[in-house]
């Protein structure tokens, strides 16, 4: 069956309207239904993007001097004399300009962290497709925490059996050796989706968005949260 060129040009405009009239219904629902978990957790939609959370999320996720960190979707709590939050975080001067979705973050001046980045890496065949992603993910950690944070690996030789699944980078070595020793790395890792917990001074981070295409399906905002909060228990004083 022959087709006129404008005909076919038609058609193909047609197909990628459509497509973009899914994903950004898609999208829309799925705004939705972040605002009503959120809501449900007992956070409320912050319009005017607060300084004390933009000048600690700079800290952690500023790549160099040309970085400009972008916080954005922004819900707050406040709970036993703690700040939460959940926002999502952006560099608008990168072409990877996603740093983080739906990332948990709380300041607490029950926290006194030394500035270290843990990422968890589950089992995986890197000959796989998740095997590959986790690859992807594994290369983007290191760039990032060495290239542009300025952190530097750290081995943990006294935590037996996590170097395949944890990856810390820190700028203090021996305090975050000291901070790691009383972290329970077997809970965390139990989760099943990779995880990315960053941590400075008085502001804790977790972004369980880091390989979204790996995300447990049950693992929704409220779920996070469950994780989120259990997670700080660890790193508080």
């Amino acid at each position: 069956m022959n087709f006129q060129p404008e005909l076919l040009a038609l058609m193909v405009i047609l197909v990628f309207a459509v497509i973009f009239l899914l994903v950004f219904r898609a999208g829309r629902r799925q705004a939705a239904e972040k605002k009503h978990q959120a809501l449900t957790l007992g956070y409320e939609v912050v319009t005017t993007r607060p300084s004390q959370l933009i000048s600690r999320a700079e800290s952690l996720y500023k790549r160099g001097e040309n970085s400009s960190i972008h916080i954005d979707q922004v819900y707050s709590k406040r709970e036993w004399g703690q700040e939460f939050f959940i926002f999502d975080v952006s560099d608008s001067n990168s072409d990877d300009s996603e740093l983080g979705s739906e990332v948990f973050g709380v300041i607490s001046d029950q926290l006194a962290l030394p500035h270290f980045s843990l990422t968890t890496l589950p089992g995986f065949n890197s000959d796989s497709l998740i095997g590959g992603l986790m690859e992807g993910l594994l290369d983007k950690v290191l760039s990032v925490a060495e290239k542009y944070s300025g952190l530097k690996r750290i081995d943990l030789d006294d935590r037996p059996g996590f170097d395949e699944q944890v990856i810390v980078f820190g700028k203090d070595q021996s305090a975050v050796k000291d901070l790691m020793i009383r972290i329970d790395l077997g809970s965390i890792t139990s989760i099943k989706t990779p995880l990315h917990i960053t941590g400075m001074n008085d502001f804790l981070t977790v972004d369980f968005s880091q390989m979204g295409s790996y995300k447990d399906p049950e693992l929704d905002l409220i779920a996070q949260h469950r994780e989120f909060t259990r997670i700080i228990r660890y790193f508080i004083n």
